[in-house]
């Protein structure tokens, strides 16, 4: 294998240098972007509409504060009756795991400071109550200042200012909003420090803000430090400075799943036959996640890689996101035949990150429910009990009784100040115990979860593991990466599994690497170089162009993007590839599975190429594409259609008009109509940023979506899609509201009867950003795409990796809403990928030109 591998040139010390700082700079230029964004939303928009777009919670009061799993304390938030008439939150975004800060209702927003907000991760939530779990961290930053055993009156009295729960406290009203996580960058940049210092590299000596360096003044600076010998052959293999070998492996065992495809099976093997790294190519449909589950109960079943015989092997799974990591974990643990592999062989498995961003069904696999179960967390449970016993004793009065002595504590003076200490004792002594069975438990768990972020926490801070697979590799920043893969030993072994055609990792920043183009003169002279500046239009950087050249081999810097590579090298051969070595990333956008593919070619890559999901129509277009039709359906799904469905069946006339409602590739054509776009209004600028909206184009999918529910369409088959957030918030104001009907049931008297007819809970509607739904499918999708000008503007729509995941939601019916004349000639166009798509549906889609009476 390693002889088909393009060789890159080895990066000299100057040249890793620039990279590590062309890294750090990008990743301070998006710490400050979200800090601005954070800033500029809780200080120039108006509570109320934070509230109305569901990024805040106004006039909450505190309804209990308790000690949680890890000396949390957990804040629970309410509507107090006093102060609405209803105790049901309004509609709102916060989910669990989210970060949210607590601020006094009545604080100015303009002069909050962010600093001295009290935070905490959204714990449960439900119709009227929401708890945030509050770290040691977190408090201090909310303290207020009062000296301690100064009076405090209780949360409901109504006529408090402050709200005690041991050493927090927090305003009697409260606004709870959305803030950036901080904690995030800090890791990013301890990580990105920390593979420097692998490579003998002194990032730490040098700025960030110097990463646009010349290679002289580096070679000054680097010259000090040769790459060292601490770096993993797995790092060393990444970066280039030597080769991935492979020995060839069989699967060590028939397939746990005898449903597994040939190409599924043979990126197993090509999984367990690196010596190094492998990367796993799934695009749309192509069962990556249960290719990936196979090849770890193989590893786990044989004990493939363990680093001593008769040691059972270790490996860390991560993903981009939490429900990657849950779609992993719920395979791995639902399957009996998969627990009694980990009931013979005693190996454990536990989930580690915060609980509230866990999928609810798969909490007894986390870290903190593992604990809370095990032989040594009685002695925890004990000492909470004590902390929470002494917290009541401290707890003020009822309101009730003499106007004097309400909410005055029961406790007071030096007696008062002595039990606070005990408490302080006793959750030293809670947290001491609590990492102790910790790592009891992590002792025994021999496959660990977690997304790449989780993975950098202090329960693996010293861990050490045989395999390290990451899913979803393609939408996370190359240094999140590095966060599980540090955690290999010498001799370890790396997964990468994703796509490089979908959405990329998602960065606020506008700001990338200076770029450097050569342009072929149409005189046949010279090629002349100018640099330009690469921006991104409303989320995602600028898509490079296709006929960029390859590195300068002065400067080190990258004139064709790693992205870029990976999708045009999969059609070259080695022998004609052009020479490769490291570039300087231009955006955070560039993953390592791109800059993998980019520096040693497709060979390093195993294709899964039978998708599940879609028709055959609607695989067509991307597959042409952007595959090279390699795609191919399986025969379970390759002719399934909306009128396959046992709900549509008896209803289905069969009829010429029918069969074009119920197509698999729909095209709403609003060419020639006006049916201009929308700018949000001023007041709502800093919410919706540069988003957009089409009303005209909702009334279009309210009217699709009444002829599909008059046809026993179900509302929890459909998928509402569009890359503007301005117009998902239109979409669910209209389609919320909107009253559908499903059609009469029938008697048995073979007559329609009216009173069977029922209204569409339009709550089981999905509606989101293209970016929320990547990994997922419905029966139904219908997509929005909103542009529409006289300018012929398309913005951040024409990204062809968004339109992709965009198309091939869908399993039997994709439905297209769209200015074909606007989109095909816009004029900020990248590529024809979305031009070609116009064409693509005018010659094979059902097209239904709307007229502008609608």
């Amino acid at each position: 294998m390693a002889d088909t591998l393009r060789k890159p040139e080895p990066p000299n010390p100057e040249l890793l240098l620039r990279w590590f700082k062309a890294q750090s700079q990008l990743l301070a230029d998006e710490r400050k972007e979200e800090q601005a964004q954070s800033k500029l939303l809780l200080s120039k928009t108006a509570p109320k509409l934070l509230e109305k777009h569901g990024f805040a919670l106004l006039g909450l009061g505190v309804a209990s504060i308790r000690i949680g799993v890890g000396a949390k304390l957990l804040v629970e938030l309410e509507r107090p009756s006093a102060h609405h008439a209803s105790a049901n939150f309004p509609p709102h975004t916060f989910r669990s795991g989210d970060l949210a800060a607590i601020l006094d209702n009545g604080a100015d927003p303009q002069a909050t400071n962010e600093a001295g907000l009290v935070q905490g991760v959204v714990y449960k939530v439900n119709d009227a109550r929401i708890v945030l779990a509050i770290s040691d961290g977190k408090r201090a930053a909310g303290k207020s200042g009062t000296p301690e055993g100064q009076n405090k009156r209780d949360a409901r009295s109504g006529d408090s200012s402050k709200v005690s729960g041991g050493d927090l406290e927090l305003p009697e009203r409260i606004r709870l909003v959305k803030v950036a996580n901080e904690s995030t960058y800090d890791r990013l940049e301890v990580t990105l420090d920390k593979l420097a210092k692998s490579l003998g590299v002194p990032l730490s000596a040098s700025s960030a803000s110097n990463a646009d360096t010349s290679a002289e003044e580096a070679e000054t600076t680097a010259s000090s430090s040769a790459p060292s010998a601490s770096a993993t052959s797995l790092t060393r293999s990444l970066f280039g400075l030597s080769p991935p070998t492979w020995q060839h492996t069989e699967l060590p065992l028939p397939p746990f799943n005898q449903n597994l495809n040939a190409t599924q099976l043979a990126a197993i093997r090509y999984a367990l036959s690196a010596d190094h790294f492998s990367l796993i190519h799934g695009p749309p449909g192509t069962g990556k996640t249960t290719a990936i589950v196979e090849l770890i109960m193989q590893i786990v079943a044989s004990n493939i890689g363990a680093a001593e015989a008769g040691h059972p092997v270790r490996i860390l799974v991560c993903g981009a996101s939490n429900l990657a990591v849950d779609n992993i974990l719920e395979r791995l643990v639902g399957a009996p035949e998969h627990r009694d592999v980990f009931r013979k062989k005693s190996v454990g498995v536990t989930r580690i990150g915060h609980p509230a961003r866990v999928v609810a069904a798969l909490h007894g696999s986390t870290l903190d429910a593992q604990c809370t179960q095990s032989a040594e967390a009685q002695l925890v449970k004990d000492i909470s009990k004590e902390i929470e016993a002494i917290m009541a004793e401290l707890k003020p009065t009822a309101p009730a009784g003499n106007k004097s002595t309400r909410g005055k504590p029961k406790i007071r003076g030096s007696d008062r100040k002595k039990r606070w200490e005990e408490v302080r004792e006793l959750r030293k002594e809670y947290r001491r115990r609590d990492r102790q069975v910790t790592s009891s438990v992590l002792d025994r768990a021999h496959v660990v979860l977690a997304t790449c972020h989780s993975a950098g926490g202090k329960q693996l801070a010293k861990r050490q593991f045989d395999w390290v697979i990451i899913d979803e590799a393609c939408q996370a920043l190359e240094v999140a990466c590095w966060i599980p893969i540090l955690k290999a030993r010498e001799g370890g072994r790396l997964v990468l599994a994703g796509d490089h055609l979908q959405l990329p990792p998602t960065v606020k920043s506008t700001v990338s690497a200076p770029r450097k183009v050569r342009s072929k003169r149409k005189d046949g002279g010279k090629d002349k170089s100018s640099t330009e500046e690469v921006k991104s239009k409303d989320v995602s950087a600028a898509e490079p162009k296709a006929d960029d050249n390859d590195g300068d081999e002065d400067s080190g810097e990258a004139e064709a993007d790693d992205t870029e590579l990976a999708s045009t090298f999969t059609s070259l051969s080695v022998e004609n590839a052009p020479p490769t070595r490291l570039r300087l990333p231009r955006s955070l956008e560039t993953t390592l599975f791109s800059r993998a593919l980019g520096m040693y070619g497709p060979r390093i890559k195993s294709l899964l190429s039978i998708q599940y999901r879609m028709n055959t129509d609607i695989m067509a277009f991307p597959n042409t594409e952007l595959y090279e039709d390699k795609l191919c359906a399986h025969a379970s799904c390759a002719d399934i259609r909306l009128a396959d469905l046992a709900n549509l069946s008896s209803r289905s006339s069969g009829g010429e008009d029918e069969q074009e409602l119920l197509a698999p590739v729909v095209f709403y054509d609003t060419s020639g109509c006006e049916f201009y776009e929308a700018s949000p209004s001023p007041e709502e600028g800093v919410l919706l940023a540069d988003s957009k909206s089409n009303v005209h184009e909702v009334e279009l999918v309210v009217k699709h979506l009444e002829e599909l529910f008059a046809r026993g369409v179900h509302a929890s088959q459909v998928t509402i899609l569009t890359p503007y957030s301005a117009q998902v918030a239109l979409l669910h104001s209209t389609v919320r509201s909107h009253r559908f009907t499903a059609p009469p049931t029938t008697t048995s008297a073979g007559k329609n009867s009216r009173e069977a007819e029922t209204t569409i809970n339009t709550d089981e509607i999905e509606l989101g950003t293209v970016d929320s739904m990547q990994g997922r499918e419905k029966d139904v999708v219908i997509l929005s795409l909103v542009r529409s000008n006289a300018e012929q503007q398309v913005g951040f729509l024409a990204q062809k990796k968004r339109l992709n995941v965009a198309i091939t939601r869908a399993k039997r019916q994709l439905v297209v809403i769209g200015d074909a004349e606007t989109v095909a000639g816009a004029k900020d166009l990248p590529d024809r990928f979305l031009p070609n798509y116009m064409q693509w549906l005018d010659e094979h889609a059902v097209v239904h030109p709307v007229v502008a009476t609608l």
